[in-house]
């Protein structure tokens, strides 16, 4: 077993001609740990991956499955339940609490209901502003990022993503980003084609 404290250093710390078949990321903040598990995923798609946290919400689990996060344990979970679920995982299991198939059926079925909306993305009248912050939404950028880049302040972002969301008709952040991606024109350089 090797330890490293981030997923950033472990492939630095790791022997020459080790192989890494599965790691365990303990996660304490989605947000700024999501980027990093999305890169690490990318440049090691045959890693297996586990994470360990307090709590899971709905987005967070949809985030982690769109990565392809092979395993999602909460960390209160038994070494004896940890050890059973690496050998599944290594059998090709996926490993995610029960209510990520409800959860996955709600992200599907709004889906569907994009692709049946009959209303016309031109009428919709966006800010310029709203434009940005939409876009960044699509990115899966936090309040605090999309703040950080539009040199406004979170407050500002608040107010921006609640008329957002109330203009192009949908409940949360993730639906919003989904509209976004699937507003886009074709060909364009438009919203980023990412989720987490």
């Amino acid at each position: 077993m090797i330890n490293a404290p981030n997923l950033d250093d472990l492939i630095s710390v790791t022997p020459a001609g080790r192989k890494i078949d599965v790691v365990l990321v303990s996660i304490d903040n989605f947000q700024t740990q999501m980027t990093s598990l999305a890169t690490f995923r990318e440049n090691n798609p045959g890693v297996r991956i586990i994470t360990l946290a307090h709590e899971y919400d709905a987005e967070s689990l949809f985030a982690l499955f769109n990565l392809g996060v092979n395993g999602a344990l909460l960390d209160d979970i038994s070494q004896t339940a940890i050890e059973l679920a690496f050998q599944l995982i290594t059998e090709g299991e996926k490993i995610y609490p029960s209510n990520l198939a409800s959860i996955m059926m709600e992200r599907f079925h709004f889906m569907a209901s994009l692709e049946l909306d009959t209303i016309d993305m031109l009428d919709i009248e966006l800010s310029p502003r709203e434009h940005e912050i939409l876009e960044c939404l699509a990115s899966g950028d936090s309040n605090k990022r999309i703040a950080i880049r539009l040199n406004i302040s979170e407050a500002t972002v608040k107010v921006h993503v609640k008329s957002i969301l109330r203009k192009i008709k949908v409940d949360n952040r993730t639906q919003a980003a989904i509209w976004a991606l699937r507003s886009q024109p074709r060909g364009t350089g438009g919203y980023a084609t990412s989720l987490s």
